[in-house]
């Protein structure tokens, strides 16, 4: 049983990897009335923050907080945490005195191979709802309701540590949204006729070259019924048994079929991303799974150019960047990517999530999916929100051929348009930045093969790293970016 004067909680956890999390995690559950002890109140200076934290962890602490990465747990200082923490759990007589928390994937250490993990790896914000109705209901662990404690102020400091002031004046944010200005008029509903095999049909709906998506005993499509007669061939004869304008779709569902608003939203999706995937394959891109199933879409070092692209709205959006290079230091090409996630809400778009592929052969994705990983977070870690935009826009600049639209074919006489450049916002206030701020720069050496000299819309770069993700969509402030990975 725990002893009363315990009642701090303290979080282990890899540093700096999972340092962000940690301040995210210690400053809630400060605001929730807990005492919170982490290395990372060491970021706020002065005291003897060694001998602080030992105590706190053998003393104070009514619970542990493991944050569980495969790399995390792998080093010492963290193993020396773990070791400590289960001595002190054995003294005061609690089994459960180390609580994992999975942020990624890890096989967890002997010590703590029994624990039940609180799961923050698909959403944070769930994890931490599930934490504190564990802390309180489960384990009672006591904190004060005044939101005071001992630890209160330093976490506000390391909050504030590297706050930003603000700016009445208005800024610019270029976001990852493609607004999508012309619609493909008609959405059929195809069906096959009586005595075909269903199984054949199927089969051979796998390699239509138009997008389609499987509706009861047939599909829906975008393409009419010439564009798919040869295809299936005198033996699965295709019928059209009803269509809709697509406006009409979107705004009020299909009665006639039972499709309801949401679900039309969701067909349209689907029919629209196979279109965009389709496009990008006819390009000569590749595609690659990610750990969550979904496409990311990148160039072989044959299929897209190798130097600067340059980019040029009229809008005012210019400069140039790579979008594919090689690192001499590990001997690995990278490439930029994107996945294509359709969108209607609030308007019909496309949003484009950002994402690096890396090979030895400039062909050939690493087999590897750990290693894949690890290298997303290490090798873009200094890859600024400024460098994620410019390469979008010189990937899509490179992709329209410059054009002020991106066309997709969804027929041989039926498209879908995307306006370019990715729609912009206008935010009422803006970040101030210090001196040394104002320039975008790469913190390695073999990264810097190109010139930082890409131009925002304001005349400056963001000073936001890329967040992590996953659905980070919106502004390119706080876009979508793989250089962190919540996503994954």
């Amino acid at each position: 049983m725990t002893e009363v004067s315990r009642a701090a909680i303290f979080i282990s956890h890899a540093n700096p990897e999972d340092n962000a999390f940690t301040v995210w995690l210690g400053a809630r559950l400060t605001a929730a009335g807990y005492e919170v002890w982490a290395d990372v109140l060491r970021l706020r200076g002065g005291q003897d923050w060694q001998r602080r934290l030992e105590d706190a962890l053998r003393n104070k602490a009514c619970k542990v907080l493991l944050v569980g990465t495969e790399q995390g747990v792998q080093k010492q200082g963290v193993r020396n945490e773990i070791q400590i923490a289960h001595n002190v759990g054995r003294s005061i007589d609690d089994a459960d005195f180390i609580i994992p928390l999975r942020l990624a994937d890890f096989d967890a250490p002997f010590l703590i191979a029994h624990a039940q993990y609180i799961d923050f790896k698909m959403s944070w914000a769930n994890g931490l709802a599930e934490l504190l109705e564990t802390l309180e209901q489960t384990y009672h662990v006591p904190r004060n309701r005044d939101s005071v404690t001992e630890t209160t102020d330093y976490w506000q400091q390391v909050h504030l540590r590297h706050a930003r002031s603000l700016s009445p004046q208005p800024e610019s944010l270029v976001s990852n949204w493609l607004s999508i200005e012309r619609l493909p008029e008609t959405i059929y509903l195809y069906d096959f006729r009586g005595g075909i095999s269903l199984a054949a049909a199927k089969r051979q709906m796998r390699s239509v070259e138009w997008p389609i998506v499987p509706f009861r005993r047939g599909f829906l499509a975008f393409c009419p019924l010439h564009d798919l007669q040869d295809h299936f061939g005198p033996n699965l004869p295709l019928q059209v048994v009803d269509e809709i304008g697509t406006e009409e779709l979107l705004d009020d569902g299909w009665s006639d079929q039972a499709i309801e608003r949401f679900d039309a939203h969701n067909q349209f999706g689907n029919l629209v991303r196979q279109a965009m995937e389709l496009a990008l394959r006819r390009r000569s891109l590749s595609s690659y799974e990610m750990a969550s199933d979904q496409q990311a879409w990148w160039g072989e070092i044959d299929a897209v150019p190798s130097g600067q692209i340059s980019f040029s709205w009229e809008d005012g959006l210019n400069g140039r960047r790579q979008i594919i290079g090689y690192s001499e230091k590990r001997r690995l090409h990278w490439h930029y990517g994107i996945t294509p996630k359709p969108r209607v809400f609030p308007f019909p778009h496309v949003r484009l999530v950002s994402r690096v592929i890396f090979s030895e052969d400039g062909h050939t994705p690493i087999d590897n999916p750990k290693r894949m990983h690890r290298l997303r977070r290490s090798f873009t870690k200094s890859w600024r929100n400024a460098k994620w935009r410019d390469m979008l826009l010189a990937f899509l600049h490179w992709l329209s051929d410059g054009n002020a639209s991106l066309i997709v074919p969804v027929g041989s006489d039926a498209v879908l348009s995307l306006r370019l450049p990715p729609v912009t916002f206008s935010a009422p206030v803006s970040i101030v930045l210090g001196d040394d701020e104002e320039e975008e720069f790469d913190t390695e050496d073999d990264l810097a093969t190109d010139d930082d000299d890409a131009v925002d819309i304001d005349d400056r770069d963001d000073d936001e790293g890329p967040l992590e993700d996953d659905d980070r969509d919106g502004q390119q402030r706080d876009g979508d970016a793989e250089g962190g990975d919540r996503e994954e």
